[in-house]
């Protein structure tokens, strides 16, 4: 197998999980697509696999909350697309840690609604320790912002066996959710019981939601206003959940400042903490990039190997059947387009994605030109430059300097 360097790879992996996107990973390190792309899949499976091995957990302070991104297209624009992904559209990343650790111990992406926000804290349930008479060792409470689906969620995932608290946020403009309408402004907010025995000092979402901005900053998919969204729901997990095993494992948080004591002094000595999953008891030294990368690695392996041990069928027989020259159509491999509106002409592959057989962009749409197959280049060409000899063109994604630089296949 061709593979780059280790430590050029481990360079590549530092900085996906520092939040660059692949594009600049590419030029960076001057690399193909498929290079950063293959690399990123492979430990982005990894992570998702590691992540859910995370159970039995001790954790007494739960924050969660979630966020919203989008996959492939905005919700607006999503009848725009010819063939939209599966999941396509917005998408809520639901977060759940620990707010004594900082740790992170799960996620869920869906919709913001009750079935999505049950499934999410069933499973952050269900990551926790439980003894034999059914009970969780260590009793949680949880703490949520002020989201209707989370208090039937709550019931359904932890019943009585823990306490909720529940920071309700107030706005001067908010939408049917609760949630922030375009617009609003931040007013306020109540703190109120949820369930149990819940605790009003613990009542507050302010270390999730720095996760929240931890998460925007640390990933390239959840910046605002930013063409490097993911493309599909599986790049979309993948690269979440490499952020958190590296937020988790590899990140040194910054010193901590002094609590201020109830008599009102304060040490002038800051606090040094410890990467989250040490603090948490998972692991007993902090890990590298490269450590990441051959547990990747070994992943990658033993499931390639577990896939050649179970093979595939073997194929059957070919069928032979005998077709004439006169049965035979040629599909054209060229095409060119004329618009009427601008008066020029364009050359296009018959797979462009531009052209798309002669179909466009968005098939069925109003055209403002004509398209004319042809079986060649030089045809095509001729037929360009005839039509229009003062205005005619080839198409730079599968023709021109793109096309030839690489970006496109």
């Amino acid at each position: 197998m061709n593979r780059k360097p280790q430590d050029l790879r481990v360079r590549m992996l530092h900085c996906l999980c520092e939040g660059m996107s692949q594009r600049s990973c590419e030029r960076i390190f001057d690399v193909s697509q498929n290079t950063v792309a293959k690399l990123f899949a492979e430990v982005g499976d990894w992570a998702i696999a590691h992540m859910k091995t995370l159970k039995n957990l001790h954790i007494a302070n739960i924050q969660a909350d979630e966020l919203h991104s989008f996959v492939g297209a905005k919700e607006k624009n999503l009848s725009d697309m010819i063939d939209p992904p599966e999941g396509a559209g917005r998408v809520w990343t639901y977060l759940a840690m620990c707010a004594d650790f900082k740790l992170i111990f799960e996620y869920h992406l869906g919709d913001q609604d009750a079935l999505n926000a049950s499934e999410f804290l069933k499973n952050v349930a269900g990551k926790l320790e439980r003894s034999p008479d059914g009970g969780f060792v260590v009793r949680p409470h949880l703490a949520t912002d002020g989201l209707k689906a989370y208090t039937k969620a709550f019931r359904n995932a932890f019943g009585a066996d823990a306490d909720y608290g529940i920071l309700e946020k107030q706005y001067d403009k908010q939408d049917k959710n609760g949630n922030k309408a375009p617009g609003g402004r931040y007013i306020g907010a109540n703190r109120k019981k949820g369930s149990g025995d819940w605790r009003v000092e613990d009542t507050h979402t302010s270390y999730i939601e720095r996760q929240n901005l931890n998460l925007r900053m640390g990933n390239r998919r959840f910046n605002r206003k930013t063409n490097a969204f993911s493309k599909t729901m599986l790049n979309h997990e993948r690269h979440i959940a490499m952020w958190a095993v590296y937020h988790n494992y590899c990140w040194i948080p910054r010193p901590m400042r002094p609590r201020l004591q109830p008599d009102g002094t304060r040490s002038r000595q800051w606090i040094k903490r410890d990467p989250a999953a040490i603090a948490a008891g998972l692991a007993t030294r902090l890990w590298s990039v490269a450590d990441m990368l051959t547990m990747a690695d070994d992943f990658t392996a033993e499931r390639r190997l577990v896939e050649s041990e179970q093979g595939e069928e073997p194929p059957s027989e070919p069928i032979l059947i005998e077709v004439s020259d006169d049965d035979v159509v040629l599909a054209p491999s060229h095409w060119v387009y004329s618009s009427t509106t601008h008066q020029s002409t364009k050359v296009h592959k018959a797979e462009c994605a531009f052209c798309r057989d002669g179909q466009g962009r968005k098939a069925g749409a109003k055209s403002s030109g004509v398209w004319m197959p042809y079986y060649s280049l030089e045809d095509a060409i001729a037929a360009s430059v005839a039509i229009q000899p003062d205005d005619h063109s080839i198409c730079n994604v599968c023709l021109g300097d793109y096309f030839k630089r690489g970006y496109y296949p």
